[in-house]
């Protein structure tokens, strides 16, 4: 008898307990508990680690001004060092791949300054982006939605009406297409 009484005990409770979990007010609660969990999972793939912010501030300890983004491609670092505006990309090892900052067309070599304007005569100067390499890190870049081998070099953006045109310009002042934008 009292077998059959605890037996029919932890029936009720397990049927109770099922009877619980399957109401519509829980099941609405799952769904929501869920749909949190994943917007977190998509909040964090857009956003920047927390690792790459570590090692950011120990490549740049007197940086000011720093706003974090998240691309296809890295983990980008917009900050002011000494005055400059800067960027810093990271790969998906948290380590620092290079450095851009603008740059007035007369900072490039003066041979590449001679080669642009005879060979590019029909466009303007829309901008100049100085790219450093860190060399220890053997990740390619990609700027303008183009990979390239990690060096360092100058990108020179030309302007004639819709159309962009960017070259690059090496250390040495050797000027090459990059690449064609409308």
């Amino acid at each position: 008898m009292k077998r059959t009484l605890i037996t029919a005990g932890v029936l009720l409770l397990s049927a109770m307990t099922t009877f619980a979990n399957n109401t519509p007010g829980n099941n609405e609660d799952r769904k929501s508990r869920k749909e949190a969990r994943k917007e977190a999972r998509k909040a964090d793939r857009n956003t920047v680690s927390d690792f790459t912010k570590g090692q950011f501030y120990e490549d740049f300890p007197a940086a000011t001004n720093i706003r974090y983004e998240k691309t296809n491609y890295f983990d980008e670092v917009a900050f002011t060092l000494n005055g400059q505006r800067e960027r810093a990309y990271y790969d998906i090892h948290n380590q620092l791949v290079g450095t851009t900052e603008r740059k007035a067309f007369t900072d490039i070599p003066e041979n590449a300054q001679r080669e642009i304007e005879k060979k590019y005569k029909d466009y303007k100067i829309d901008s100049v982006l100085e790219y450093d390499d860190n060399e220890v890190n053997d990740t390619d870049m990609t700027m303008f939605d183009t990979a390239f081998d990690g060096a360092d070099n100058y990108f020179v953006v030309l302007r004639k009406s819709s159309e962009l045109l960017i070259v690059k310009v090496d250390m040495a002042g050797n000027v090459s297409f990059f690449k064609s934008m409308k």
